[in-house]
């Protein structure tokens, strides 16, 4: 009977399945070195993966039923790692994956040195349209400044490469990705005390191909600084992300359109730079 290895099964609902054809693939990649591995290791990165891609909390006789560990080295492999905070233990003995993997798989999720080639065209873009400028990417439910660039003669500037902030936070970024969203998802990311002022936002967008919003002047004042962004699409129509300016209160209020007009040129060496 072949052993049913965490790397073997699949997604079916809330259960999972053994996955024939992907035992074979698995096989072909990691197999011929099997001699170079370490089976306690083996067994650990096993435990990591299952639990990870369980819809629940995991219990350690689960573990053995469906990985084939023995119980000793089962328990001591699942203390290991809440004791090195990449899992935690839950109520009824049962384990799920914790916070402590996150800073390990970081880099692999998001890598923004792949962004760096933008940097030289985001320099010109923000000289030629005389205003600090970024841009963001999608991630999840969040949207991330990948690169950004200072106007010359500009006095402000956007947060450093690799910011991130929330899609349910209302501002140009996040209408623009959340405009491409069915409207099951955008309600269920933005909180319904924020429902208004989005759809003010997702209107203006869609009947002027960009995003506004204004700020106030004075040091106390919520959003003290103008922000406008426009989309970045490939040449067949899909969203790649989103270019924004960065100004004093007022600046780009009297220069959205200006700058509308003759965005189109720009945009396209953004998309040929990616």
């Amino acid at each position: 009977m072949q052993m049913k290895t965490v790397r073997n099964l699949k997604k079916n609902g809330k259960k999972l399945y053994y996955d024939e054809k992907l035992s074979i693939e698995n096989n072909r990649s990691y197999g011929m070195d099997k001699k170079n591995t370490v089976p306690m290791l083996e067994k650990a990165l096993d435990i990591l993966e299952y639990i990870g891609t369980s819809e629940t909390a995991v219990s350690l006789p689960e573990l053995q039923a469906n990985l084939g560990i023995a119980q000793a080295s089962c328990y001591r492999i699942a203390a290991t790692l809440v004791q090195r905070g990449w899992l935690e233990k839950c109520s009824g003995n049962r384990y799920e994956i914790a916070a402590g993997v996150i800073p390990v798989a970081e880099k692999a999720r998001f890598r923004l040195a792949k962004y760096r080639h933008l940097q030289p065209v985001m320099n010109r873009l923000a000289d030629q349209i005389g205003f600090s400028a970024k841009f963001s990417v999608l991630d999840g439910d969040e949207f991330v400044n990948v690169c950004s660039a200072q106007c010359r003669t500009g006095l402000l500037s956007f947060s450093r490469p690799g910011f991130r902030a929330s899609l349910g936070r209302i501002a140009t970024v996040s209408t623009i990705f959340l405009s491409e969203m069915p409207q099951a998802e955008q309600k269920r990311i933005i909180d319904d005390s924020q429902q208004n002022e989005f759809r003010k936002q997702l209107q203006s967008y869609r009947k002027h191909g960009y995003c506004f919003i204004g700020g106030q002047p004075g040091a106390e004042a919520e959003l003290p600084f103008d922000t406008l962004s426009f989309p970045v699409r490939s040449a067949n129509g899909l969203l790649l992300g989103v270019i924004s300016f960065l100004s004093l209160p007022g600046e780009l209020k009297t220069e959205q359109e200006n700058i509308a007009r003759q965005i189109g040129r720009h945009l396209k060496s953004i998309v040929n730079a990616l």
